[in-house]
């Protein structure tokens, strides 16, 4: 392959869930064990319950969200919020704000649906939701990274 050249999937590939594990040498295994991701994700999820929203970073075409000492999510695919009924989401007047607005509420609880949308729900009642199966091109659609060189990639 040369330098530059894009790597093309095979005619008939279909995209498969993968989690990695890193061993305390550093050696790190990738699994495909659909049971393992949904409780790897399940897990990875509860790792921001409790915590507190500390940054929001836009950058391009990706956001950053900090959370206290836990970690942080990057995600390609932009939040929805919902508050009080109301549905806020990239591209309407106020978007920005509204995230932003979040700083230093502390999350409820998170999880991962089985229709791939991570929920966020904060103590002010506002509900954040990523809907990854929404993201289109090949590849991840959101890295959760923590404490300990902890990664997990959606």
């Amino acid at each position: 392959m040369a330098v530059g050249e894009s790597l093309q999937r095979p005619s008939g590939f279909a995209e498969q869930s993968m989690v990695a594990y890193t061993d305390q040498r550093g050696t790190m295994t990738m699994k495909s064990d659909a049971n393992a991701v949904c409780a790897e994700r399940a897990k990875a999820s509860s790792r921001l319950d409790g915590a507190r929203l500390t940054s929001v970073q836009f950058v391009l075409d990706y956001l950053i969200l900090g959370f206290d000492e836990r970690g942080a999510l990057t995600t390609l695919v932009w939040p929805e919020m919902y508050r009080a009924g109301e549905k806020l989401a990239f591209g309407m007047p106020g978007y920005r704000d509204g995230l932003c607005s979040l700083i230093e509420t502390v999350t409820k609880s998170a999880r991962i649906g089985t229709d791939e949308t991570l929920c966020i729900d904060f103590e002010d009642e506002t509900e954040m939701r990523i809907p990854l199966q929404s993201y289109k091109e090949a590849g991840e659609r959101a890295i959760l990274t923590g404490p300990k060189n902890y990664l997990l990639v959606l």
